[in-house]
């Protein structure tokens, strides 16, 4: 309709987004529509899943599963990159819930905080801006970084494979066990780097009586049992400095344990000795056409090795257990020895953490020095075989865990768990601090900004719902604002007659006689409502003026009309 629609150009549209927050404090949680859940996974079939079952599944589908692998599936990927944000979800968790009333577009980063009591003990925990959770009693500093550790074997999933006569995907137990002699399987470790890790007949135990419920890696009563861990150029350590941290469990029962003064192996990289290659690649160069080459018996491998651990047992003065960490560059075998259990430890979980910093071998127990001697090797000590966990090699070159000697459970295997090897020595403070927390590094849990999930998944922490009671929570919110702005000119030709039926002669709309106060020159119009149409002329904004404003045909006139979305 000529005269009473003008089309707005892109110069007169502009639009502003801007934030604007809102801070929540409080222990009320139905007051603000927030919940806790305590979640739990289960290898029974999904029709029988509890609601923890039920929630647990769905926040590892979301969130969880297979995270490093899989990121482009994954929700929150623009809050921070994989390398700073820690996911693991281990057996169980809690879970937060708020509502999107209160936490709007998102929970803004660096400002969360809840303190959770438990057992006569009260937890603070805060984020850290990139999503993930920590307890601000212990801190996120003198910590090593995840981006430093180039393996690491919890095993976080192990949890699902302690029954090998279940398949936990559909809850029902295997007709044909696939997994007769123990767990054979070869999947990815817990690490940013993804390293091969190999099982064989090998099991996992521990979920129930085991420390914070994180099953160990058992290698069992039986030979050939062992893991190897694929060779990568980033395991093998020359002049370089290098960590390796594990938790392990003496034996369970003394009554049924029994040991002698044997040498058992816990981890090595010294590669095939006289026997076949452990694993894809020779321990050494040589030619396929040198005679007896191929011989089980003469294949020859590169004798250097950056690491081997093994505990030999004393029965002097009672009974103990001694680690002894070496390196051996063809030549120069450099070791140090310390105990890490006395007969008062069996049963107890231990943590040992070797490393060699600058020229010195180093063992701590429990985050103590126990044990340190010089470095001597000279030449390299690298070479391209596999790092294999068993606990004795065989003449044969087989592996044997069947010994009477026992120094893991009582069926002749070991237990080890939170294995963990990083490319940088560490201070006396880092080596507490990844003595006490467990997994090593600080997350205890994830925030996830956008849609209002805090979940605690850390083995020390998974339970605090369960039983605990919520004592404060404080969080600030963001909402999305967008402030639209339209420039509204009409020049001083423009707009200049009415269609206000109070200007015609006769007071209706069908009357075409203007009234006479409305035929002069000096009659102008006065505006009170500005719109906003479509294109189909559908009304989208009404814009309302405090007072009348009388139209000039002197000047241009220009309204802006302003409103939030």
């Amino acid at each position: 309709m000529p005269g009473v629609f003008k089309k707005l150009n892109a110069q007169d549209i502009k639009i502003t987004p801007f934030e604007a927050h809102k801070q929540y404090n409080t222990v009320n949680l139905s007051s603000i529509g927030a919940s806790t859940a305590s979640l739990s996974w289960s290898g029974n079939n999904k029709s029988e899943f509890s609601t923890g079952s039920r929630q647990y599944y769905q926040i590892d589908k979301l969130y969880y599963r297979n995270y490093i692998r899989e990121r482009a599936h994954r929700l929150e990927l623009d809050d921070a990159t994989y390398t700073t944000q820690e996911r693991r979800l281990y057996k169980s968790a809690s879970l937060l819930s708020l509502s999107q009333k209160t936490f709007g577009s998102e929970v803004q980063p660096n400002n969360l905080s809840l303190t959770v009591s438990k057992g006569g003990s009260s937890y603070t925990i805060v984020d850290d801006g990139f999503g993930n959770l920590y307890d601000i009693n212990i801190g996120k500093d003198n910590f090593p970084n995840e981006d430093n550790r180039v393996l690491y074997i919890s095993p976080v999933e192990g949890f699902k494979r302690v029954d090998l006569n279940l398949d936990y995907e559909t809850g029902d137990s295997y007709v044909n066990a696939p997994f007769p002699d123990g767990y054979d399987r070869t999947v990815y470790d817990d690490s940013y780097f993804q390293n091969t890790v190999t099982y064989y007949k090998t099991s996992f135990g521990g979920v129930g009586g085991g420390q914070y419920g994180v099953p160990f890696i058992t290698l069992n009563d039986r030979n050939d049992s062992r893991v190897t861990i694929e060779n990568r150029s980033y395991l093998n350590f020359n002049n370089d400095d290098f960590a390796i941290s594990f938790y392990y469990k003496p034996s369970v029962a003394f009554n049924t344990w029994v040991l002698t003064e044997d040498t058992e192996y816990i981890l090595t990289k010294e590669g095939a000795q006289n026997t076949t290659p452990l694993g894809t690649q020779i321990g050494g160069a040589f030619s396929l056409s040198t005679s007896g080459a191929l011989d089980i018996t003469t294949t020859p491998s590169n004798p250097a090795f950056p690491y081997r651990l093994s505990i030999t047992g004393d029965l002097t003065g009672g009974i103990s257990g001694s680690l002894a960490f070496e390196r051996y560059d063809g030549e120069t075998l450099s070791s140090v020895t310390a105990p890490i259990y006395l007969f008062t430890d069996l049963g107890d979980l231990t943590h040992v953490l070797v490393q060699k910093k600058g020229n010195l071998l180093e063992i701590y127990k429990n985050g103590v020095l126990v044990g340190s001697g010089n470095d001597n090797t000279k030449k390299a000590c690298q070479n391209r075989s596999d790092i294999t966990l068993f606990k004795k090699r065989n003449p044969n070159g087989s592996y044997n865990t069947s010994n009477s000697s026992n120094f893991g459970d009582s069926n002749g295997g070991f237990n080890l768990t939170q294995l963990q090897i990083w490319n940088q020595s560490m201070s006396t403070q880092q080596i507490a601090m990844v003595s006490e927390s467990f997994t090593g590094t600080y997350p205890i849990g994830n925030a996830f900004y956008d849609n209002g999930f805090i979940t605690l998944t850390h083995p020390k922490y998974m339970g605090l719902f369960d039983g605990g009671s919520l004592d404060s929570l404080s969080y600030k919110n963001t909402h999305l604002i967008t402030e639209n702005e339209y420039q509204c000119t009409m020049t001083e030709d423009e707009f200049e007659f009415t269609t206000n039926v109070s200007a015609r002669k006769i007071p209706f709309s069908n009357s075409e006689d203007i009234a006479n106060f409305a035929t002069g020159s000096n009659f102008k119009p006065y505006i009170t409502t500005v719109g906003l149409y479509d294109n189909d002329g559908n009304l989208l904004v009404v814009g309302k003026l405090a007072q009348p404003i009388r139209a000039s045909s002197e000047t241009d006139t220009t309204f802006i009309i302003r409103f939030d979305t």
